[in-house]
């Protein structure tokens, strides 16, 4: 914090030598020019002064002046601090002070004489000269007493934030679910103490999920391994028939398929996750889509005489064709698979305010209100001993879920035990 307070302090104290500067620029121009105007209206006043009391002597001594009256002129001038000559129209000089011209001058006429007045400016650059001194003092402690003001502020500002990032050095793995504590004042720092706990609380979830994820990969991979091992090993051990050892392979292609079905989702949860699967975006009508998936799963239907009707008109969405396509086979796959013998599975789409709605819905056994809040995360599944049975790992929706999300839609789920299920996609409609 101190590096921050002290970087604060220094931009205060630039930007106050900066103001101070044009104001005292300012101010100083102003003064020199209303000094140097009172000084030749000084110049002006005494000049016409002298005019008169010469103009009053010519009237005396015409075309000279007296003795007297030069020793009274130049008594006058030194008190005034003045130089003056005067001179005839054929150059001739009457009179001359003998103090040396100043830098301030004007000229009259008297007759054809002409009176020339100079006076020296040093009175008022004298001043100007104290105001700079003045402007030098007071803009250095005046500098130096914000930047100590800014630093001060600085720090004091700067001290919950100081304690946030103090406490959040201590938050570690080990013991991530610790909080900050909220400041008892408001505004900013408060808000920082808010957004940092909602980020631990995401991090936290996401450790979690990591940490489940990678217990969950290594359970559905080590089940298929095991079974595999054990196969081999007793195909093995002794002579088999010619049948048992295709009935060993037979097992051996299945576990294989279903660990192959497993490392292919996880790919594709990890290229959306890393948004690094690319979708082949197009104009794509959804009712052909839902139709298709009938057609797949129809067989496997038929076997439980269970009756997959489509409802509904049709939508046209942007977006990837292979992606959608297989949303909707996985959507009703699972409402086949988890549905009661002789029941049925309805299929719609619908356009609503802009967005397409398809909903897969069944009779089956339906799914408890205490599973539907994960029934999208990767590996979960409500029912383990029949998910397994039936080959899926819990990633099938998780999958649907990352792919409409990638559409910029969303995947909802309704449910009653007994009654059955209902899947809702909202998608942005073309």
């Amino acid at each position: 914090m101190g590096s921050v307070s002290a970087r604060l302090a220094v931009r205060f104290a630039l930007l106050w030598a900066v103001l101070f500067g044009i104001f005292s620029a300012s101010l100083y121009l102003w003064s020199r020019e209303n000094l140097r105007r009172d000084a030749e209206r000084e110049l002006e006043v005494r000049g016409r002064m002298l005019a008169d009391r010469l103009a009053e002597e010519f009237q005396k001594s015409p075309g000279a002046l007296r003795p007297d009256f030069r020793l009274d002129l130049a008594q006058f001038l030194e008190a005034s601090g003045l130089w003056s000559e005067v001179r005839k129209a054929d150059g001739t000089i009457l009179f001359a002070s003998a103090a040396p011209p100043g830098d301030l001058e004007r000229t009259d006429r008297i007759g054809d004489v002409s009176l020339r007045s100079a006076m020296s400016g040093q009175a008022y650059r004298g001043r100007l000269d104290q105001l700079l001194l003045f402007f030098g003092v007071a803009g250095v402690l005046s500098t130096a007493l914000v930047a100590l003001l800014g630093s001060l502020i600085a720090r004091h500002a700067l001290g919950p934030v100081e304690e946030v990032r103090r406490k959040a050095e201590q938050i570690s793995r080990e013991n991530v679910s610790e909080r900050i504590p909220e400041p008892a004042v408001g505004g900013g720092p408060r808000e920082l103490v808010l957004t940092f706990n909602e980020m631990l609380d995401r991090l936290e979830r996401a450790m979690q999920d990591l940490e489940s994820f990678a217990a969950d990969a290594a359970h559905e991979l080590r089940t298929p391994l095991a079974t595999l091992r054990a196969e081999i090993e007793t195909a093995v051990q002794q002579t088999r028939t010619p049948e048992e050892y295709q009935r060993v392979l037979g097992s051996v292609h299945e576990e294989v398929s279903r660990m192959s079905r497993i490392v292919t989702d996880l790919f594709t949860l990890a290229k959306l996750d890393m948004r690094q699967y690319a979708l082949q975006k197009e104009r794509v009508r959804l009712a052909p889509l839902l139709e298709e998936a009938r057609e797949t799963w129809a067989p496997m239907a038929a076997e439980r005489r269970i009756e997959i009707r489509r409802e509904g008109g049709d939508a046209e969405v942007l977006g990837d064709a292979a992606a959608l396509r297989r949303v909707f086979m996985n959507l009703v796959e699972n409402a086949v698979k988890y549905n009661r013998d002789g029941g049925e599975v309805t299929l719609s789409v619908s356009r609503v305010n802009g967005k397409a709605l398809v909903r897969v819905k069944d009779t089956g056994v339906g799914i408890s209100a205490d599973h539907l809040p994960h029934l999208f995360r990767r590996f979960y599944r409500g029912d383990k001993a029949r998910s397994r049975e039936g080959g899926g790992a819990g990633l099938g929706l998780a999958i649907c879920k990352s792919f409409v999300a990638s559409h910029e839609g969303r995947i909802d789920v309704a449910s009653s035990v007994g009654k059955g299920t209902q899947f809702t996609v909202e998608l942005p409609a073309g």
